[in-house]
């Protein structure tokens, strides 16, 4: 006997679809786990002093820790994703370079003031950063690169339609 409906088959006759199930809460495992809480020795002073990570901090702090740290030393960060390209440079030839790398950093013990609270860091290319980015500023590295994006769309198009015209001339 076969497991599919006729589609022809009277309304009447047709199974049910089955209803997705309600969402339920998420479980206490599910939620964004509470930031961590940690402390370190204060090279400067000697004292203990405590730190609570930014939510989605991926640093690894267990230096830290573990040996006596300048306060301006501690800082949270997410992950950014790397890209790659391969950029001439000079005499040396091609070279892959990291290029528009971003992420979120917090640095709650600098002397300035808008890097204690999260802020974003714009790679632009190999260790060359835009820094303290606050959210309008973020915004306007965004617009500009989807400006420039368009342009490049707009040469790879003319680039496009002179190879299919063979218009290159040597």
């Amino acid at each position: 006997m076969s497991s599919t409906v006729p589609a022809d088959l009277p309304r009447m006759f047709r199974p049910e679809p089955k209803l997705a199930a309600m969402p339920s809460q998420p479980t206490a495992q599910q939620r964004e786990p509470l930031p961590r809480t940690w402390s370190f020795i204060d090279r400067t002073t000697g004292k203990l002093q405590q730190v609570t990570c930014m939510p989605g901090c991926t640093n690894n702090h267990e230096d830290d820790r573990e040996t006596p740290t300048h306060p301006h030393d501690v800082w949270c960060q997410t992950d950014s994703t790397d890209v790659y390209l391969p950029i001439t440079e000079g005499p040396h030839g091609v070279e892959e370079f990291r290029v528009l790398g971003a992420f979120i950093r917090q640095e709650p013990f600098s002397k300035h003031m808008h890097e204690r609270v999260p802020h974003a860091q714009v790679e632009i290319v190999d260790d060359h950063f835009m820094e303290s980015l606050d959210p309008d500023g973020l915004a306007t590295v965004i617009l500009t690169l989807e400006a420039q994006l368009a342009r490049f769309r707009d040469v790879h198009a003319q680039l496009t339609a002179l190879r299919a015209a063979g218009r290159v001339e040597l």
